[in-house]
């Protein structure tokens, strides 16, 4: 009879965090618990200590490790939109590779779209910092752009506000009815907003 071979504490980490993910999509952060975890795996809870000190410190790296996830993914789709030259198409292919990013991990993005209401206090002040240094990157990079679609004298914080709000509106759309809202539908709708302005582009 084969020996059965032991999960080493990475893996056995990364189970119980997939666990708590599960659980935060289906339930909410209140319905994610020690105890709702441990029975979802059929353990005790003691059994869940050996790795996390608390609730709070499980959610924190739960947290932690879907953002990495998404903030790979976002650089590594948005540096292939970077090598589109032309500038009229360039919010084409950032809608496409940011679409991308989003079904390729959508648990992920489920759980960076989830109100973080009933998370323990620490974990929503780490959300809070995750927003607010995404934010700054984006008024940054507004500020870097020619106009109309950014510069030194562009409402960067609103400008930056209202995408982020826009992008998130949109994952929505496409995690929760992909048949109605396919990625391709939203692309072809707002590239096509977009290519209104880029019209004010000087030749």
């Amino acid at each position: 009879m084969a020996r059965r071979v032991r999960p080493s504490a990475r893996q056995r980490r990364d189970e119980i965090l997939d666990t708590a993910l599960d659980l935060v999509i289906a339930q909410g952060y209140p319905g994610c618990t020690m105890q709702s975890i441990a029975r979802t795996l059929g353990v005790t809870r003691p059994a869940l200590y050996e790795y996390y000190r608390d609730h709070e410190q499980l959610l924190a790296d739960l947290v932690a490790r879907e953002h990495q996830k998404a903030v790979e993914l976002v650089v590594r789709c948005t540096s292939a939109a970077a090598e589109v030259e032309d500038p009229r198409q360039l919010s084409e292919a950032l809608l496409r590779e940011y679409f991308d990013a989003v079904t390729q991990a959508p648990r992920t993005w489920r759980l960076i779209l989830i109100s973080p209401v009933g998370a323990p206090q620490q974990v929503r002040d780490d959300i809070d910092a995750v927003r607010r240094m995404v934010l700054e990157q984006l008024r940054f990079a507004i500020r870097s752009l020619p106009a109309p679609f950014g510069g030194p004298g562009a409402d960067s914080e609103l400008l930056a506000l209202s995408f982020i709000a826009g992008a998130e509106a949109a994952a929505r759309l496409v995690l929760d009815d992909p048949g109605r809202f396919p990625p391709e539908r939203l692309t072809a709708v707002l590239s096509a907003l977009a290519g209104r302005v880029t019209r004010t582009w000087p030749h």
